[in-house]
């Protein structure tokens, strides 16, 4: 067994006849764009988010969102797709979580066919996992969909890749005030860090941070000026899956609370 591009290497019986490929795994936490040599070297393995919320029109269901491939000009997406060689997951615990003791019990995953934007889209699952950890194998097939197109799948499920504008607000100028030493123009000389650096839009606006009041930002003499998103102009891929909330619940009770986190992998191949 060959990993293509290996980052964590461990063994693996294939429990399915269709699982010919090993994937190895690289994780995202939180947002984040451009975070690695490796992912700025393929900003198509990039995941800059993971969302997951309810569905506003229907109660029984819940929306899964990764987006990928960040720093897209508005508009100039043609030809960008998912990367063939790569798959594409969501992970999935539904129990231990509140413990804080948890493993994935739960996979959905993505590949695609081809290179472009006429490629198709396979999902398989959600399902449990042939393996737990680094290195995965795939699991059974729902069924294919076209990219830039919503399909709806079996089991209540719908799905979409394609490109959209990317979700997330980030003052990059008042970041690199906050935390220097991340911005390449300062170096070697760092210039101290400093919260006042915020910008906020009102000096009555109330901070709170994991339900904690810290005041407003007047009281903590920060910067009060409307922020800037530095990626408003840019677009993104997004990997979309709406599903019913009882296909993520254990299986033997009722949807709860759930972990949740996304991978990209990539792929080695039998010799």
């Amino acid at each position: 067994m060959k990993l293509l591009r290996p980052i964590v290497t461990m063994a693996v019986v294939f429990l399915l006849a269709f699982s010919v490929s090993l994937y190895s795994v690289r994780a995202a936490r939180g947002s984040d764009h451009q975070d690695s040599p490796t992912v700025v070297a393929n900003p198509l393995a990039d995941i800059t988010d993971v969302f997951a919320f309810p569905d506003p029109h229907d109660a029984s269901k819940v929306a899964l969102v990764m987006d990928v491939r960040p720093l897209i000009p508005s508009g100039m997406y043609a030809g960008i797709a998912l990367d063939p060689s790569l798959l594409y997951q969501f992970k999935i615990a539904n129990t231990g979580v509140t413990s804080g003791s948890f493993t994935e019990n739960t996979v959905i995953q993505f590949t695609a066919d081809s290179t472009g934007t006429a490629q198709n889209i396979t999902l398989y699952g959600p399902g449990k996992p042939n393996e737990v950890g680094t290195s995965n194998t795939l699991i059974g097939k729902t069924g294919t969909f076209t990219f830039g197109k919503v399909a709806s799948l079996k089991g209540g499920i719908k799905v979409f890749v394609g490109p959209r504008r990317d979700p997330f607000f980030f003052d990059l100028a008042q970041f690199f005030k906050v935390i220097p030493d991340r911005n390449y123009m300062n170096h070697p000389h760092v210039p101290p860090a400093t919260a006042t650096s915020f910008r906020f839009a009102s000096k009555n606006q109330k901070i709170v941070l994991n339900g904690v009041s810290y005041g407003t930002a007047g009281s903590n003499k920060c910067v009060i000026a409307k922020p800037k998103d530095f990626l408003a102009p840019y677009d993104v891929l997004s990997i979309v899956i709406e599903m019913p909330k009882k296909l993520l619940a254990p299986a033997s009770g009722s949807p709860g609370v759930v972990g949740l986190w996304a991978t990209t992998a990539t792929s080695g191949k039998s010799e």
